[in-house]
């Protein structure tokens, strides 16, 4: 029980993960497919299977997580007498990678990379089968989009992130923050993510979360020695 958190814990693990998977998930191929999606079909049948196949992939993460925890305590692996948390240390590791590759993109990016991203969206959904009107073509629909989102996010830097910060902080925070972050950019994807790179800079965005992904690897490695 104490693994799941304290309050604190338990607010912490929530605030990171939703600002990592919010920052992460802007612009990435996932949100461009549920954009081109919701431009062809309907939005909330859109926002459904895309969202559900995010929220699967943020359970399958943080169980992942959670169980190299619950490994690590179970085995734990000392050095110099005393217990070497290697869950945390290999999350730190890990959002530092994210947070450095992300800024090194972001300051090498001349907008190849967004536009990139869009190209492998408009493939994914070239031979998207989901149409029509009524009950068996909107669960055709959600069916589609659900089995698209959750093979393009597998393996993708939210998928990892979570990871981390399940291994790291209250499953019950990440899991939490992540459905949230999840949802919000669902949401503005499905209401008119094209439109984003008008007003918000996919430069400015990529710097934020990579700064994130840093600060949060501090904050873990801080946690480790209090």
């Amino acid at each position: 029980m104490t693994y799941l958190g304290d309050q604190g814990d338990i607010s912490t693990g929530f605030a990171s993960a939703f600002l990592l998977i919010f920052f992460s998930e802007l612009g990435d191929k996932t949100f461009f497919i549920a954009a081109l999606l919701a431009a062809r079909n309907s939005g909330v049948i859109v926002f459904i299977g895309t969202f559900g196949a995010l929220a699967t992939m943020s359970i399958v993460s943080v169980v992942l997580g959670s169980t190299f925890h619950y490994i690590d305590d179970a085995l734990p692996f000392r050095f110099g007498g005393t217990d070497f948390p290697i869950d945390d240390f290999a999350a730190v590791c890990l959002l530092v990678y994210f947070g450095v590759t992300t800024l090194l993109d972001a300051a090498s990016d001349d907008g190849q990379q967004s536009t990139d991203e869009q190209k492998e969206a408009e493939l994914a959904i070239s031979e998207f089968s989901g149409d029509g009107a009524g009950i068996m073509a909107a669960a055709s629909t959600v069916i589609s989009t659900f089995i698209l989102v959750f093979v393009a996010e597998w393996g993708d830097k939210s998928f990892f992130s979570t990871i981390a910060l399940a291994a790291a902080s209250s499953p019950l925070g990440v899991i939490g923050g992540a459905l949230v972050g999840h949802a919000f950019a669902t949401l503005l994807a499905v209401l008119g993510g094209s439109f984003l790179g008008t007003f918000v800079s996919e430069k400015v965005i990529a710097y934020i979360g990579g700064v994130l992904f840093l600060v949060f690897a501090v904050v873990t490695l801080i946690e480790i020695f209090i």
